[in-house]
């Protein structure tokens, strides 16, 4: 990706952590101190960049499960929690509970998310049957409604106020996600 189209993105997301989808092009120009009209030779709109930001994100993430995957060392379990908790630690930082309202504002880009959330699954899924040959997790558990109820779970995030009443950070939700999921909340 060219090099000022990527610090646009960046810098959106900036802009985005202090106001949220309500940003302006004029915001994201201000922030970067360019021209608004350097921002459309890249983008067309907030949409677009908006939606390249979900790929930036999303991508990303499946650079950082690659990682995990490659790390050495690790028992099926550790990789698990730390493949089913993949974040980049660049993008801790976002304040996803600004997200509320993506839905509604842009239903297309949301669209693109929930995909993106559902998709990618077969190393995760080779990881718990490994798992479960293992030992390590129980042979009755069915790893289909595993993921639904993960990709649930991490879409309920970003619904409206969601992380709001919860007053933690995205990455501290999925971690208890994965957590609970795995684990239960049995003491």
């Amino acid at each position: 990706m060219d090099d000022l189209k990527n610090k646009i993105l960046v810098n959106t997301i900036k802009v985005f952590n202090k106001k949220g989808l309500k940003l302006t092009m004029d915001d994201v120009a201000e922030q970067m101190g360019i021209s608004k009209k350097t921002i459309y030779k890249y983008f067309e709109s907030k949409e677009e960049i908006f939606d390249q930001i979900v790929d930036y994100i999303f991508d990303g993430i499946k650079t950082r499960e690659k990682e995990i995957l490659s790390e050495e060392g690790l028992s099926i379990d550790e990789r698990t929690r730390k493949l089913l908790a993949a974040f980049p630690e660049s993008f801790t930082t976002i304040d996803f509970a600004k997200l509320g309202d993506l839905k509604d504002k842009y239903p297309k880009i949301y669209k693109k998310m929930t995909r993106r959330l559902e998709s990618g699954w077969e190393p995760t899924m080779e990881l718990l049957e490994q798992g479960r040959k293992e030992g390590i997790y129980r042979k009755d558990a069915d790893f289909t409604i595993f993921k639904i109820m993960m990709d649930a779970s991490i879409a309920k995030l970003f619904e409206a106020d969601t992380i709001k009443k919860t007053k933690i950070k995205y990455v501290d939700c999925l971690n208890q996600i994965v957590d609970i999921l795995l684990l239960g909340i049995t003491a």
